[in-house]
C-alpha cells in the first residue's frame, strides 16, 4: 500500500510544478514555436519589391493566425489569395499586337511606337484564364476593339498610326495562348464571338490555342462557327494568312 501510495504521489508532484510553471516560460515556448515566422519577417521588404499583392496575402494570414488561430488564420489566408486572383483575372484587358520591324514576332502595340499594324487586320490577345467570371470582361473588351455592340459604338483608342487605326477591321486574329483553361461560360463566349463577327463581315482565325481549350471549344460547337481553316498553331502563320486575305480581297 505504501509503495502504491508513493509512486503515485511523484506524478502528482509533477503535475503541480507544471501547473506552477510561470506564464512566461510558456511565453518563452510559443516564441521558440514560432520562430521560423519571425524569421520569415525578415523578407517582408524584399517580397513588398518582388509582389506588393504577395506582401498583403502574407500579411492578412498573419494577422489572422495571430487574432484568430492556426487553422482560421491560414483559412483566412487562402479564401483572401483566392479573392486577389479572381479580382486581377477580371481586370485583364484584350492587348492590340504589331508586328516588329525586321522580325516575325507580334507584341502590345503599347509598349513601343516602332511596332506595325497591317490595315485591316486586328491581331488580339487575351493573356488570362476564360471562365464565368471573365467571360464578361472578354466580351466587352473584344467589342470595344472591334466596334461591336453597345461597347464598339465608341472606337478604342489608336495604339497604331492614325492611318491603320482608321482602317475598319476586316481579319482579327486572336492569340489564345494566354487561356490557359476555358469552362462552358467561357467557351459559349467565343462561340458567340464568332457568330458576331461574321454577321459583321469580320474574318475570325484563332492561333495557339492549348490542346485543352480547343478541346472545350469544340465541345461548345465552334467549329459550326468557324472552320478548321481558320485555326493556326501561331500568330504568324494566322497574321500570314490574313495579309494574303485581305490583297486578295482588295
Amino acid at each position: 500500500m505504501g509503495g502504491t501510495r508513493r509512486s503515485g504521489y511523484i506524478p502528482g508532484r509533477r503535475a503541480s510544478a507544471c501547473l506552477l510553471c510561470p506564464k512566461a516560460v510558456l511565453a518563452c515556448i510559443n516564441i521558440s514555436s514560432m520562430r521560423q515566422m519571425f524569421f520569415q519577417m525578415q523578407e517582408l521588404p524584399q517580397l513588398w519589391r518582388i509582389s506588393r499583392m504577395d506582401f498583403a496575402v502574407w500579411m492578412v494570414t498573419w494577422v489572422a493566425v495571430v487574432i484568430l488561430s492556426v487553422d482560421l488564420g491560414l483559412a483566412v489566408g487562402v479564401v483572401f489569395s483566392m479573392m486577389t486572383v479572381v479580382c486581377r483575372t477580371q481586370r485583364v484587358q484584350c492587348l492590340a499586337l504589331g508586328l516588329a520591324e525586321g522580325t516575325e514576332l507580334y507584341r502590345p502595340l503599347r509598349e513601343s511606337h516602332k511596332l506595325r499594324k497591317a490595315r485591316g487586320l486586328c491581331v488580339l490577345s487575351y493573356p488570362a484564364p476564360l471562365y464565368f467570371g471573365t467571360r464578361g470582361q472578354f466580351r466587352r473588351s473584344l467589342e470595344w476593339q472591334l466596334g461591336l455592340g453597345e461597347a464598339g459604338k465608341e472606337a478604342p483608342k489608336a495604339d497604331g498610326p492614325p492611318d491603320a487605326a482608321a482602317e475598319p477591321v476586316r481579319v482579327v486574329v486572336l492569340d489564345c495562348s494566354g487561356i490557359t483553361f476555358a469552362d462552358a461560360a467561357g467557351a459559349r463566349e467565343v462561340v458567340q464571338l464568332a457568330s458576331r463577327c461574321r454577321d459583321a463581315g469580320i474574318h475570325l482565325l484563332l492561333a495557339q490555342c492549348h490542346a485543352s481549350v480547343l478541346g472545350t471549344l469544340t465541345q461548345a460547337g465552334l467549329l459550326d462557327r468557324v472552320t478548321p481553316e481558320q485555326l493556326f498553331v501561331s500568330v504568324q502563320d494566322a497574321a500570314a494568312h490574313a495579309l494574303e486575305r485581305l490583297v486578295r480581297t482588295q
